[in-house]
């Protein structure tokens, strides 16, 4: 008996204490009021929350949990949740709930309030209780205080007055359409496994796949990922910003503009149905959404939503070859007859080359992987149809994602007008007719992977350049920088670094061939860029083709392969590299300026405006090494302090933005916005004028 002593003490000490904690539940401890002592409410058992109840201006607000589910002491089950059981019978928004017992939770007194003085609690504006467990906290909510600014009197059970907050004041007087449900669309899109849009116009459904994917059912090819996910974006936006009242809400959804229909994957759960509606009365910018099932709702959301779900069902339609983001492909593999496989694997925030040769790729191998799954994520079809028959297959690309998901394309052979082809993707078994620009990418290359400089080694020092894409040029570098040596005679633009940067040290998109097929538009006098380098040893001839994949196609002799040179690379190689800035004029050597327009001479603008226009003269870029053509309708005669030479600049207007300019003693028409001129060009009637002077 003894050695069962220490036991029996234990289980009647824990009942005792149990039949303690019991008979104190609807008690308030002084440990409570002493760690609130100024709080509002001086005691807060969040656990215990079972109901709080407001009534105010006619209408009385009542919120009560329901019984939480499972063994919370297990870590097992749910919360329970908030239902308004008057003035209306609905679930309450949740968020909503969770404010109002935040603000009761954390409220504090702004002060005591003495006796004798006038609170308006003989004629409260708002009367409640707050329910913990068998503990009821009633309170009162008085008039106005004098301050803070928007407090007020309240009065918690038989404690004294005190002084509460705007933010409590706003809460306890905040109407019951403040804890109405806000949530319309019962299911998440994760939850669903069809969803049917109808209207006036047309319908579309789609039909889940798989755990990434829809098919349109009308068409049986995959869902556009970008449109589904747009679609998902304008449901969730299907939330009350208001509610319409109950006697309007069946005329106003009794023609909808659109019916959705939301079936779940869980069988056990019924399909929903919504309506959208006409404009919500005194929401302009909202309309009455209707759910018919599995329980009615109404409410006011944002029309906006209406365009979304009035899509065809080929609008939704999946184009891209391989659906996925480029961040989302963990494993690429390219295979075509007669070839090796081509296989990458994400290794950090680039890629680990696995076929045909295991190893890691150089970053600037690296940086050429990554482009090529980028344009892989991002080609696309031309038209994209179910089935087909038969499909003759010579090659596959395999993308792996999410761990263990894959996606297969097969890849027919490429016609023989335009070099067209056709994928199959396994996923729908859809057919994807694509142009040859997307093929290139799809075959495995030499030049898959190669790193996207222009040059082999970019390491070599140029000399001298010779530009032959319109107007031939030839600029050397004698050890003091690139000059134009031909045609002689004239300055040399400061963009000739740009166009050497570029052709040495710059990237290029991307290399889509091994070879010239005779389909990227090269012709033996095409626009072509010859280098010579400090070394000696063989010059590079960069050829440039046909305009295409956002670029132009270019190829490198002697260094094998096509790639993509970006357009501004090949604008480069067609500029005329005299010095733009011939037409300007330092502002502090400009004596006089006159200006003629039209065979008139204007009257003059103030004279440092003047200055700085004509010192900020420069051209855009120059388009001719001959002077402008036709007769000039602007003049401009700068006379330079200590007897210089008087220079003159002739323009013609080209387009309502640009003239083109000459100058006196230089063969060369230079293009001007009209901007750089208007300074020079004052709004008064042109009827004479004099010069500019100091």
């Amino acid at each position: 008996m003894k050695k069962h002593a220490a036991t029996i003490v234990l289980v009647v000490l824990a009942l005792g204490l149990g039949l303690w904690l019991w008979r104190d539940r609807d008690r308030i401890t002084e440990g409570e009021r002493k760690s609130r002592e100024n709080n509002v409410f001086v005691v807060w058992r969040r656990d215990e929350l079972t109901k709080v109840s407001i009534a105010h201006d006619g209408e009385t607000v009542v919120l009560e949990r329901d019984r939480p589910t499972g063994d919370k002491a297990k870590g097992e089950g749910k919360e329970g949740q908030w239902r308004m059981t008057s003035p209306r019978k609905e679930r309450a928004d949740a968020v909503a709930v969770e404010r109002l017992l935040s603000t009761l939770e954390l409220a504090t007194a702004a002060r005591k309030v003495g006796s004798g003085v006038a609170l308006g609690l003989e004629a409260p504006r708002a009367v409640g209780h707050v329910w913990m467990g068998s503990l009821d906290l009633a309170f009162m909510l008085g008039g106005s205080a004098p301050t803070p600014e928007g407090s007020s009197y309240l009065r918690v059970g038989a404690d004294p007055p005190i002084v509460v907050s705007k933010e409590l004041t706003a809460a306890l007087l905040a109407p019951a359409e403040t804890y109405r449900d806000r949530t319309v669309v019962p299911y998440l899109a994760t939850e669903l496994s069809r969803f049917e849009a109808k209207h006036d116009g047309g319908a579309f459904t789609l039909e889940r796949i798989d755990d990434q994917s829809f098919r349109v059912a009308e068409l049986g090819v995959l869902a556009s990922r970008a449109g589904v996910e747009q679609l998902w974006a304008a449901l969730s936006e299907i939330r009350a910003e208001g509610f319409p009242n109950d006697a309007d809400i069946e005329r106003l959804t009794a023609h909808p503009a659109v019916t959705l229909k939301l079936t779940p994957k869980d069988t056990t759960r019924p399909p929903a149905e919504l309506v959208l509606g006409e404009a919500c009365p005194g929401h302009p910018a909202d309309i009455v959404v209707l759910r018919r099932t599995p329980s009615r709702a109404a409410a006011c959301a944002p029309k906006d939503v209406v365009t979304t779900f009035l899509a065809s069902p080929a609008a939704l339609v999946e184009k891209h070859a391989v659906p996925l983001r480029m961040d989302e492909i963990e494993e690429l593999r390219l295979e075509h007859e007669g070839g090796k496989a081509l296989e990458l694997a994400r290794k950090g925030a680039g890629f680990h080359l696995r076929s045909p040769e295991d190893r890691d790729l150089t970053s600037g191998e690296a940086d050429a992987a990554t482009e090529l799954v980028t344009r892989i994520a991002h080609a696309e079809a031309t038209t994209v149809t179910r089935g087909g028959g038969p499909f003759a297959s010579v090659g596959r690309v395999v993308v792996r994602f999410g761990g263990d998901h894959e996606q297969i394309l097969e890849v027919s052979a490429a016609g023989a007008e335009g070099g067209r082809a056709t994928l199959r993707r396994l996923l729908d078994d859809a057919r994807l007719d694509v142009d040859a620009s997307v093929l290139r990418y799809l075959v495995p290359r030499a030049t898959s992977v190669r790193p996207r400089s222009m040059l082999e080694d970019p390491t070599r020092r140029p000399t001298r350049v010779l530009l032959r894409c319109g107007k031939e040029q030839e600029l050397v570098d004698r050890g003091e920088g690139f000059r134009l040596v031909a045609p002689a005679g004239y300055e040399t633009d400061g963009a000739i670094g740009q166009l050497v940067d570029a052709f040495t040290k710059g990237h290029v998109d991307a290399w889509v061939a091994d070879a010239d097929d005779g389909s990227f538009g090269f012709t033996k006098e095409g626009c072509r860029v010859v280098l010579a380098f400090a070394d000696g040893n063989a010059p590079v001839t960069v050829w440039f083709g046909a305009e295409a994949e956002g670029g132009v196609y270019a190829r490198v002799d002697p260094r094998p392969g096509v790639l993509v040179a970006p357009r501004a690379m090949h604008d480069l190689a067609k500029r005329l590299y005299v010095s733009r800035g011939l037409l300007r004029t330092e502002a502090a050597r400009i004596e006089s300026v006159r200006v003629t327009s039209d065979g008139k001479l204007l009257p003059p603008r103030d004279v440092s405006e003047v200055r700085e226009a004509v010192a900020g003269l420069y051209a855009l870029r120059v388009v001719s090494f001959d002077n402008p053509e036709g007769p000039a309708n602007l003049v401009i005669e700068v006379a330079l302090d200590e007897g210089g030479p008087r220079k003159r600049i002739t323009c013609r207007s080209i387009s309502p933005t640009e003239r083109h300019c000459g100058l006196d003693g230089v063969r060369a028409t230079f293009v001007v916005p009209e901007s750089k001129l208007a300074p020079l060009l004052p709004a008064l009637p042109r009827d004479a004028g004099v010069e500019a002077d100091r």
